[in-house]
């Protein structure tokens, strides 16, 4: 399964990127997430909590700045990755973010598990409020954007 979403944002690539990119960051845009740090070399680790459940993960983090694209994954129960890229949109910037988690046996399609997993509806959800929240902190007009699943 594969979500995307994307948004303009009033600000050059390499600033966007430069917020988004840095680890410490990720809890100022990420929904549900409440801590997050480097664990090396192109790891991290997050904390958090979503549907009143307590989570942390650990996975991959790698930077292409060049590029202006992150990828990421995860390690645990729940696979998924996903990729982040800025590209040059005239005087600003456009940001398109990629999720794709692999098929749980246990899940039905588009069913939702309350505390075990989200629905399709959730995770746009959150895909969008974390590109509100980037473009809120860039342009230096808000903060984090939570969407409504994440209490």
């Amino acid at each position: 399964m594969e979500y995307q979403g994307t948004r303009r944002i009033q600000a050059s690539p390499d600033e966007v990127f430069a917020f988004v990119s840095d680890v410490r960051n990720l809890p100022r845009y990420l929904p549900t997430t409440k801590r997050a740090e480097p664990q090396g070399e192109e790891r991290v680790a997050v904390e958090g909590e979503a549907n009143g459940h307590q989570y942390q993960a650990d996975g991959h983090f790698h930077q292409d700045a060049q590029n202006h694209r992150l990828e990421w994954g995860s390690d645990g129960e729940i696979s998924y990755s996903g990729t982040l890229e800025v590209m040059p949109d005239g005087d600003g910037s456009q940001v398109s973010v990629k999720l794709r988690f692999e098929p749980d046996p246990q899940r039905a399609p588009n069913q939702d598990m309350p505390g075990q997993a989200p629905s399709d509806n959730q995770i746009q959800e959150g895909i969008d409020k974390a590109l509100e929240s980037i473009q809120n902190f860039v342009e230096g007009r808000g903060g984090k954007e939570e969407p409504s699943a994440a209490t």
